[in-house]
């Protein structure tokens, strides 16, 4: 007995002794915005692993041309706004979601699909680009994958379209303080820049004020998006697209204990939005009872809706989750190019895309079959 507690005692002390993985060397890190208090605008990068400066004075655009790819010539700061949370349906509609800074594969995919050009500019004229949440965390191009974002959701509405940011819970992770899922490389960029990972995305940066204005579930014509989904409890007693949607943006950036009981229940909770996965069986223990096809039924007339799109829950193929059509999944792998997948919405049609410029194509709920072509 003796001999068994020595070897734990030496055990845990030789753990303890173990040190942590190294942190990565970080040499280049796209730019931050920093807003001051008179109205002055700090731009901080890295670049050969030094952290590089310049200041822009109230009201002045912000010029970086090193990173025009990303922030575009000339940057005209916002004051940023909550967007609709309904709107009708476009023409064309392109869906995608769970990015995590995987900045390269999604701005190839976006040009293989007319998206942006081969300058990353919008070129999807007046249709709408959904994110469904989790574009942050993981990956190691973060900070490229929002600037991408922030700029085209600029030039969609010059353009007669839309760029719909959905936010999804490693946001809200991510700003509120949880950043267990953030990559070692961003703990490196906030140490040079002298601030902590959540600050990348405070309330006094341009991305964090755009994030923080985004809305957590959109119906577009008679689709809603959502990142995880909704329970039926949570609309049984009738629904409000705007009330939900300020409730989440009134919390983002504020750890869960100290949110109010509804906000962390509604942000945090298991059944919320952000994180509920009781339409896959394989969660049923957990997130369960998977809703029937009859609590679908009434979920999207309560939405006004006919189908739920989602991402959150790792799929392996883009696909509905239930037999009745109703819920749509469309969070596959974007590390791997072969399974990297994207969907499209086209009159009565959906596309499912893939990285490169294959698709297929399956019929919307409650819509007639597509014809085929001789």
């Amino acid at each position: 007995m003796r001999s068994l507690s020595l070897l734990l005692v030496l055990g845990a002390v030789a753990a303890a002794q173990i040190p942590p993985p190294p942190l990565p060397t970080v040499g280049e890190e796209a730019p931050h915005l920093f807003h001051g208090a008179l109205g002055t605008v700090t731009a901080r990068w890295i670049q050969g692993g030094a952290v590089k400066e310049r200041r822009f004075g109230k009201g002045r655009p912000i010029v970086l041309p090193e990173f025009r790819h990303l922030l575009g010539e000339r940057l005209v700061l916002e004051t940023h706004t909550p967007p609709p949370s309904t709107w009708p349906m476009p023409k064309r509609l392109l869906a995608i979601s769970d990015m995590e800074g995987e900045y390269v594969r999604m701005r190839t995919f976006l040009r293989n699909h007319g998206v942006i050009d081969s300058k990353s500019r919008w070129s999807f004229g007046k249709g709408h680009l959904v994110c469904v949440g989790d574009m942050v965390d993981r990956g190691t191009h973060v900070t490229e994958t929002l600037w991408l974002l922030h700029r085209l959701e600029r030039e969609a509405r010059k353009a007669g379209g839309r760029l719909h940011f959905v936010l999804g819970n490693h946001e809200a992770m991510m700003m509120g303080g949880d950043v267990r899922y953030t990559a070692p490389k961003y703990a490196v960029v906030a140490q040079k820049l002298g601030i902590t990972i959540p600050g990348l995305l405070g309330a006094d940066t341009e991305i964090g004020r755009w994030l923080r204005q985004q809305n957590a579930i959109v119906r577009i014509g008679d689709v809603v998006f959502v990142h995880a989904g909704l329970a039926p409890d949570l609309v049984r007693r009738g629904f409000d697209y705007d009330k939900l949607n300020a409730l989440i943006r009134g919390g983002l950036g504020t750890p869960p204990a100290k949110l109010s009981p509804a906000a962390q229940v509604l942000m945090w909770g298991r059944y919320g939005p952000l994180w509920y996965r009781g339409y896959f069986p394989a969660f049923a223990a957990t997130f369960g009872p998977t809703p029937t096809e009859g609590q679908l039924t009434a979920v999207v007339k309560r939405l006004k809706a006919k189908m739920i799109v989602v991402g959150h829950t790792k799929v392996e193929k883009v696909g509905f989750v239930d037999p009745g059509k109703k819920v749509l999944a469309i969070d596959t792998t974007w590390t791997k190019d072969s399974i990297a997948r994207g969907v499209l919405i086209e009159k009565d049609r959906l596309r499912i895309l893939s990285l490169t410029r294959e698709s297929k194509v399956i019929p919307r709920p409650g819509k007639p079959a597509p014809k085929r072509v001789p």
